[in-house]
């Protein structure tokens, strides 16, 4: 069973010209060099959705600097640390 799939996509020329020369430069395939930039695009989509439900969810706690995060974290930490003492 292959692990790939083939599908047609269409660039602006300029775009084409910079892939050609990015494929010359680092001796790789178009494949290869539009898979990488695929899923970094994917992983960075990811990362800016689970930023955006981590802010919600922050600010609906009322915690809105860096230092309220670590504070909020040492609590629950704490908390989690005495339920498992209770045991």
């Amino acid at each position: 069973m292959r692990n790939t799939q083939a599908i047609s996509v269409t660039i602006p020329v300029e775009l084409a010209k910079k892939l050609s020369g990015m494929q010359d430069a680092k001796k790789k395939n178009y494949s290869s060099i539009v898979t990488e930039a695929l899923d970094q695009y994917v992983l960075k989509e990811e990362i800016t959705a689970i930023r955006k439900r981590m802010s919600e969810a922050a600010m609906k706690a009322g915690v809105f600097t860096e230092e309220g995060v670590v504070k909020a974290v040492h609590e629950v930490r704490k908390s989690a640390q005495k339920s498992k003492n209770h045991r």
